[in-house]
């Protein structure tokens, strides 16, 4: 893979030789969800849990971790399904069953466990000692990772993604058809 660059306000940083290795678990996920990252920091923000001992990188800030990614993530993945169920006709309960079967923080934490996720996450200076990540920081990674896939490469790559992860599959029958009609 592209060895990416520091960004510019950090490529002088005394803090430097610090950052560049922590590209590598970006590099590692990248593999694992079959995208590649023009802009790999969009990628790295997206792996850093609340409270993760990472507050600011140069200019932005991410005392909250990854959870402003993730309410973008949150927000495509029900775009996603919106742009499917509009065109059936069917009734808001049809949509709200999908979204309720496919988007759920139960659905978002099995998929990051499958996908091994919680080897790539920056976690919590208090978690750090372990292997678990909580599943409510599980949920809002797999969503902050899409939402970075979004912000990166537009809706045509988050839908790759999505269906990379496997989310419409956890939809059953009706989450399949999803898929196969995206």
């Amino acid at each position: 893979m592209e060895n990416h660059p520091l960004p510019p306000d950090l490529a002088s940083s005394p803090f430097q030789h610090t950052l560049s290795p922590k590209l590598d678990k970006t590099h590692a996920c990248e593999a694992a969800i079959g995208y590649n990252f023009p802009n790999p920091w969009l990628l790295w923000e997206a792996l850093q849990a609340a409270g993760s001992p990472v507050s600011h990188l140069g200019i932005p800030r991410y005392e909250a971790g990854n959870m402003r990614l993730a309410i973008v993530g949150d927000r495509i993945l029900d775009l996603l399904l919106a742009l499917h169920w509009y065109p059936t006709g069917q009734k808001r309960v049809a949509f709200d069953t999908l979204r309720h079967q496919t988007t759920s923080n139960v659905s978002f934490t099995a998929v990051g466990n499958r996908m091994g996720m919680s080897r790539y996450i920056t976690k919590a200076v208090a978690a750090e000692r372990t292997d678990y990540v909580s599943p409510r920081t599980m949920s809002a990674t797999v969503e902050a990772v899409i939402g970075a896939v979004y912000l990166d490469g537009g809706i045509d790559a988050a839908k790759v993604v999505v269906g990379k992860l496997g989310i419409w599959e956890l939809g059953g029958d009706d989450g399949k058809r999803v898929l196969a009609e995206l």
